[in-house]
Parts: structure tokens; sequence; C-alpha cells
């Protein structure tokens, strides 16, 4: 028996339906993917760009480090940033200076590169980290001033408040360590402060 136009386009329609639903199935992580980035570029496209500069005013301690007291420093930073929505993605060179009192009277120098990410408006909590090189000079048993360069880095946490155009108030924690060598121990402090970052938007 001839089957009627309709039964025949019915037919149709549901091998169609079978076929697109097995195809979405075996193919579904493709699909989530593109769908990831097809979002992804929504929302990147209401991305501002801008360039902050930032200082920090830092408490530093040394770890178990003999004869290296409390002291302070100063860390100046800045570099891109990129703003998406909630989240902050800074790309940044970092360069410090700090003092430490005690019988050695450490001083750290130290020019690093790294990045920032931040989460929130009003109140933005970060994390950061870099690397890079840095000086440690020290009064030695002797009397005289030794010193020596190797690779540094820091790893922190901070909290901005963002309400004011266009700065940026927070504080900041880190653990910082200058690598040590074949007879020397690594120099180990701890820092905490506050910091003010100007933000430039792009025009």
């Amino acid at each position: 028996m001839k089957l009627s136009i309709a039964s025949r386009l019915h037919r149709v329609s549901l091998g169609v339906q079978r076929v697109l639903r097995h195809s979405v199935l075996r193919h579904r992580g493709l699909c989530s993917f593109l769908a990831s980035g097809a979002a992804l570029l929504a929302w990147s496209g209401a991305a501002s760009a801008s360039t902050e500069i930032g200082v920090d005013l830092n408490y530093n301690d040394g770890i178990a480090e003999r004869g290296a007291g409390p002291g302070a420093g100063v860390d100046i930073h800045g570099g891109p940033r990129l703003d998406l929505t909630v989240l902050t993605l800074t790309t940044e060179l970092d360069g410090g200076f700090h003092e430490f009192g005690g019988a050695i009277s450490p001083t750290v120098y130290r020019l690093m590169g790294g990045g920032r990410i931040g989460v929130g408006v009003i109140f933005r909590p970060n994390v950061f980290a870099h690397l890079g090189v840095g000086h440690l000079t020290f009064d030695d048993p002797y009397g005289d001033r030794a010193g020596r360069t190797n690779v540094t880095g820091d790893a922190g946490v901070g909290l901005d408040f963002t309400l004011i155009p266009l700065i940026d108030l927070g504080v900041q924690a880190s653990y910082n360590v200058l690598a040590g060598g074949v007879a020397t121990q690594s120099f180990d402090w701890v820092q905490a402060g506050v910091h003010v970052t100007f933000v430039l938007p792009h025009s």
C-alpha cells in the first residue's frame, strides 16, 4: 500500500531527528567547546583594557634567618590589565627594595615579571606571583659587606577596594625567596602591607 505524502514526510522527519541526535551525542564535547568559545567571545567583547601602576609599602620579616630582623620595603609594579566584568587579569613588571634589621642587616634588590588575577567589583580579592632576579647584600662575620645574585620570586594574596575612580586601594601579603648557592641557603621572608594602584584606561 502506498504511503501518503504526509506519512513519508513524517518518516523523513523522524530519520533526520535520529541522525541529528546521534551526531550531537557523538560530538557533544566539540559542541560544548564551541558553545564555551562563543560565550567567551561574547563576554570578552565587553572587556576593557587599561594600564596599572602600583606602589606597595611593606613590613618585612625573615623566616628562620639568623641575624635578620624585621624591616621595611617598597615594590613598584605596573603593566597591562584586562577587565572582564568581574574578572581582572594583569601582566606585571615588579621592582623592589627591601631592608631588614638584625646583626647582618640584609638588603634585597629585585626585578621580576609575573601576573595577578582578581575577582570582584567593589572588593576584589586577588592572587599574584612573580619570578625574576634579585641581589642580596649583608654584613658578614668579618665586618665586610657581602652579597650574591640569584633567582628570586614571590607568591601572595591581596584585597583591593575599587570604588574610587581610577584608583584602587588595598592590602597584600606574600611569601618571598631568593635562591641560595652551593654553600649558601636561600634567603626567605614574608612581607605584608598596603598599596595604591593607579588605573589608566586606554583611549
